[in-house]
């Protein structure tokens, strides 16, 4: 199924063989060994990259010593055994890491030089444990105990060493790039509600993890997406539960082959940029698109299973889901068809307005309206950037995932720009936001009149940073567009995109930069084209975002005679090539290079409907994706 984060809670048995079971329940219990061997087989079935076990270790040291004796003989050299290096501040890509098994686990100090150690189990031995044997509605608190660990176990975790979260100032001061936070789903949210930048800031340094709250007893399954928008790399899903949650859980990974790993956002990877995941408008220096779904009939539609329908015939109607940031998330569905599951025909429109396209997925769902019992006939999900224009055909699938022979809907798919461009799709025109609509930071009152009146004043700092920022933000978008490339672009692609249209007929210089300056500018040397006008002013937007004025300067400069411009300021040079030695480098060359999200998800295959992003060939992330820690798992 292409998971690539397995958790194994493992257990004293009977005749010195490790069990492995959920703890104080009646779940069935396997043999540790066994489950090795089947991991051992399949690891890499799905896809090459890396797999991670999670290891829940209860055991004595007795059985620690059986279980590193079962992972050396059977996984042997796949498991990761390089210890990471200190001046490294980022973890290895996954392409680095093809073929090799993490474990993730507790680890003993460096200090330790005999052959075991004593850890707590503040995140190990709770995890799991603390899911069961609930008997009121209030969350047992397990204080945390010390345990002893064998050091051959501790020496095979490496990349994922597990820590306890103290809180975001510790984490960002103390925490090595190695070591990896597990979080509950109750702490989570709390922290995506009351440190929602901190917590997007946190995980773009370091592998946070979350697990389901101890309340799900019922194994049910929590929102991914509530914590993917936060960063978060690993998701653990209980994937013998099916329904809306493992929908969107399968559907998000299958955008690239199934690999497991999948490129967050860019606003989510940049290090100077601030993101709300609990943002209920549109995103800074991300263009807002409008989706345009027309459902147009369906083909084959089987009666739900389980139903007690009063005949043998369906009688259909369609929704259509939006999920994603608050701003994105809105349903609509269609009329009910009566008395046809053959080829029932919907024939509507509905538009839905996307604010952060990188993350959010469009669900297909139909259902019965005269059932008795249950109504679901089919569903499908797909990541909103898959999605491919025109006239399309949508294979269902059933409540557990298996497709549904035969059975489609027909739809028809556009999407445009909120001026009502055709799709930028990392192209097209960008939306900007005015000032009147930006969100500016408030201070919230302490009711200590010194406290008050000393932050009352940052007010108006912040609110020009915000400006700064924005205007900075929707200068580089604009400049990217003129230089006719996508938004992943840096400055240094746009600049050699721009070269060859910088000469004139006869090889003079259209523009040159002044590198006297702390960051380049363009100087015009010749009458320009309104295109080149437009894109020297919006590079001077980009260089110097707060004066207002700039634009306007810009406009007159260019009108001017060029020679005369080049002695106002009373320099003379040679003129710097755009892409050549001397050119813009250094500090107006952004700096490239992805972050990647490990996923614990397990997509299933992708068909003619959904398409792997343009930018990467199916089944591989993008190139280096994993420079900064970036995990999704279920």
């Amino acid at each position: 199924m292409g998971c690539r984060c397995v958790e194994l809670d493992v257990w004293d048995g009977p005749d010195n063989e490790p069990l492995i079971y959920t703890g104080h329940t009646m779940t069935s219990q396997i043999v540790f060994r066994s489950v090795i061997d089947v991991i051992n087989k399949y690891a890499f079935v799905a896809s090459d990259y890396p797999l991670i076990l999670s290891l829940e270790n209860h055991c004595s040291l007795k059985q620690q010593k059986v279980m590193f004796q079962h992972l050396k003989k059977i996984l042997g050299d796949k498991i990761h055994s390089d210890p990471p290096k200190p001046e490294d501040c980022f973890l290895p890509s996954p392409s680095e890491l093809k073929g090799k098994i993490l474990l993730k686990g507790k680890k003993l100090g460096s200090s330790c030089n005999g052959t075991e150690g004593e850890v707590t189990d503040e995140d190990e031995g709770a995890e799991m444990s603390q899911r069961v044997s609930i008997e009121s509605t209030e969350q047992q608190i397990i204080a945390p105990k010390k345990f002893q660990l064998s050091k051959d176990l501790s020496d095979l975790v490496t990349l994922c060493k597990s820590v306890e979260f103290k809180d975001f100032p510790t984490s960002f001061q103390s925490q090595k790039h190695w070591e990896l936070c597990s979080f509950n789903e109750v702490f989570a949210s709390r922290c995506a509600c009351d440190f929602p930048g901190d917590f997007v800031n946190y995980n773009k340094k370091f592998l946070a993890r979350v697990y389901p709250s101890p309340m799900r007893i019922d194994s049910s399954n929590m929102n991914p997406q509530d914590f993917w928008k936060c960063g978060c790399q690993i998701v653990a899903m209980n994937y013998q539960t099916p329904g809306l949650m493992m929908d969107l859980n399968i559907g998000w990974f299958r955008q690239n082959g199934n690999c497991g790993y999948v490129l967050r956002p860019a606003i989510m990877r940049e290090q100077v940029s601030y993101f709300s995941a609990n943002t209920k408008d549109s995103v800074p220096g991300v263009s807002p698109q409008l989706l345009h779904i027309k459902i147009i009939s369906g083909q084959n539609f089987p009666k739900p299973k389980g139903s007690g329908a009063k005949g043998d015939v369906v009688d259909p109607y369609v929704y259509v889901e939006i999920h994603g940031i608050p701003a994105d998330c809105g349903e609509q569905r269609t009329k009910t068809v009566n008395q046809n599951g053959d080829n029932p025909l919907f024939d509507e429109s509905f538009e839905f307005q996307i604010n952060l396209p990188e993350l959010a997925m469009v669900r297909f769902v139909v259902l019965d309206d005269d059932y008795i019992g249950d109504e679901f006939i089919g569903q499908y999900t797909i990541p909103f950037e898959c999605l491919q224009p025109g006239f399309r055909h949508v294979p269902l699938q059933s409540l557990t995932g298996e497709v549904l022979p035969h059975t489609f809907l027909f739809v028809h798919v556009a999407i445009t720009n909120r001026r009502g461009g055709g799709k930028p799709h990392k192209r097209g025109l960008s939306v900007r936001k005015g000032k009147n609509s930006r969100e500016y930071a408030s201070m919230r009152v302490l009711q200590i009149k010194a406290v008050d009146e000393v932050f009352k004043t940052a007010l108006l700092p912040l609110r020009e940073a915000t400006d700064l920022r924005e205007n900075m933000q929707n200068a580089i978008v604009s400049f990217k567009e003129l230089c006719g490339l996508s938004a992943v672009a840096n400055l240094k692609q746009c600049i050699l995109a721009l070269s060859p249209r910088l000469t004139g007929p006869d090889n003079a210089p259209l523009l040159v930069f002044n590198l006297t300056d702390q960051y380049p500018n363009l100087e015009p040397q010749s009458l320009l084209s309104e295109v080149l006008k437009k894109v020297v002013t919006t590079y001077e937007m980009v260089s110097d975002p707060d004066q207002q004025g700039t634009a306007g300067e810009l406009r007159r400069r260019l009108r001017e005679d060029p020679a005369s411009s080049k002695s106002s300021h009373g320099v003379s040079r040679e003129p710097a090539r755009p892409g050549h030695e001397g050119g813009l480098e250094g500090p107006k060359a952004a700096q490239g290079g992805g972050e990647l999200h490990l996923e614990h998800h397990h997509p299933e295959g992708s068909d003619g409907f959904t398409e792997a992003r343009q930018d990467g060939s199916p089944g591989e992330p993008e190139a280096d994706p994993l420079r900064r820690p970036h995990l999704q798992p279920e």
